[in-house]
């Protein structure tokens, strides 16, 4: 595959064009993956107060005693959301759930240790780490293309 890059600044947004003979498996993931890229901000509630919080800041989502909390670079935060709901329309195409309870942004994580058999073990940026369920464990191979 060819990529080219062509920097006008007639374009205030990116216009990105694909010419192909036909349309392929590879094809239509690259569409996918470029039309969902879009952040969306999350609102976060802390102490009465109420946050908004971009995506890239994000670690982890997760329930814990019937809540759904955001663990950002600057704290916890409770969220309104529900996890399916954030799985089915993620802030950001680098969210991805792995458990019925968590949904991580990969982007902050800094290796997998699969070292267990069986068993993914997540380390991120901040040295905190996570387990990914076997029933996850299919769709992180998958966004990774293992």
């Amino acid at each position: 595959m060819d990529v080219e890059v062509k920097i006008d600044p007639a374009y205030t947004n990116p216009k990105v064009v694909i010419h192909t003979k036909e349309i392929t498996k590879e094809i239509s993931d690259l569409v996918s993956n470029l039309s969902k890229n879009t952040s969306k901000s999350i609102l976060g509630f802390n102490n009465g107060e109420i946050f908004i919080i971009n995506p890239d800041d994000v670690i982890s989502i997760y329930s814990e005693n019937q809540k759904i909390l955001a663990r950002c670079n600057n704290g916890i935060f409770n969220l309104k959301n529900r996890l399916y709901e954030l799985e089915k329309e993620p802030p950001s195409s680098t969210f991805v759930r792995i458990s019925n309870s968590e949904i991580v942004n990969f982007s902050k994580v800094s290796s997998l240790d699969t070292n267990i058999t069986g068993t993914i073990i997540l380390k991120f940026t901040t040295g905190e780490k996570t387990f990914v369920s076997r029933r996850y464990m299919e769709k992180i191979k998958n966004y990774l293309g293992v």
